[in-house]
């Protein structure tokens, strides 16, 4: 691996956070390894019961927060989602990195059909490969590998068949990728992403690649199946990708959290993005509080979801 070592210390757990004793081996090698799991959130039977229903909702776009059909932030329209996202071990796992005040800044939904190709390997900090602008931003720490905390839960079975994510373990004390060059595939609006030819949704994430000639160590690299119910919690600046899937008949379908620090300006002095192929209007979206309090004025905020209920019940 070529000299790319940050400067930004490795260890990045929130000097604030609260440690619980039962976890404290997990946060231990997150802030070794980048990421941990796999961490049981529901049995197999309540995560199949989830999963239908957010796949019936999942029909109906009527008070989805954006007009295309890149399925970001749906915890504003389907409530099993917006429940997901504020799990309670969830908020454990993140305040014992993040610190006690935490915003849910975005949820995706993935789904990998049978035959689907492997996502590439890829390494994102603020997110600026989708557009060339910066999505994140921290306003009271530099940047370090831990501002960006995903939590992704399997709702079926998420074998090395039906593409189970895979990490490079440590990466996170490495720049591999740099997401801020100027390139041009997958920029642009109306990018058909059905037609790219990449693993990594209409991006050529290789383009971003510092040295040309990277290649993960084998025995860093971690196929991580999980069975229906499971998550893995990860900073996206580990370098991660996922196995194709190779089945026939099997659909892999998963669900993500992204969080971050509230002192962390969500899309920065931007009211659209594009970024998929689609247009995103940011009109009516807001962070989410899902633990703490929000000292901070930057971002919009949101407390109810588009059917008028509270993220956080009193």
């Amino acid at each position: 691996m070529a000299d790319t070592s940050l400067d930004r210390p490795a260890e990045g757990i929130a000097a604030n956070a609260t440690i619980p004793d039962d976890i404290a081996d997990d946060i231990a090698r997150f802030s070794q390894d980048g990421f941990l799991g796999p961490i049981r959130l529901y049995d197999e039977a309540e995560a199949a019961e989830m999963i239908r229903e957010i796949r019936i909702r999942n029909q109906d776009m009527s008070k989805s927060l954006y007009g295309n059909n890149v399925n970001y932030d749906r915890h504003f329209d389907i409530p099993q989602m917006a429940r997901h996202v504020t799990h309670p071990t969830i908020i454990k796992y993140l305040t014992a990195i993040l610190g006690p005040d935490v915003l849910l800044w975005r949820s995706e939904w993935f789904s990998k059909f049978p035959g689907t190709k492997g996502t590439e390997w890829h390494q994102v900090r603020d997110y600026s490969y989708a557009s060339g602008k910066p999505q994140l931003l921290p306003t009271e720490s530099e940047w370090n590998a831990f501002i960006d905390i995903t939590v992704w839960t399997t709702f079926t079975p998420a074998t090395k068949e039906t593409g189970c994510m895979r990490f490079v373990r440590g990466s996170q004390r490495h720049e591999i990728f740099d997401e801020h060059k100027a390139i041009n595939t997958g920029r642009e609006e109306g990018y058909n992403v059905a037609y790219a030819k990449t693993g990594f949704f209409g991006y050529n994430f290789s383009d971003f690649v510092i040295d040309p000639n990277w290649e993960p160590a084998p025995e860093d690299v971690v196929e991580l199946e999980m069975t229906p119910g499971e998550a893995v919690i990860f900073t996206a600046s580990c370098v991660h990708g996922s196995l194709p899937n190779i089945t026939q008949r099997e659909t892999r379908m998963a669900l993500s959290g992204r969080y971050v620090p509230t002192h962390v300006r969500l899309y920065p002095d931007q009211e659209t993005y594009i970024a998929h192929g689609a247009t995103f209007d940011l009109a009516n979206y807001g962070g989410v509080l899902v633990a703490g309090e929000n000292r901070y004025t930057h971002n919009r905020m949101r407390d109810t979801d588009n059917h008028g209920n509270k993220f956080i019940q009193d």
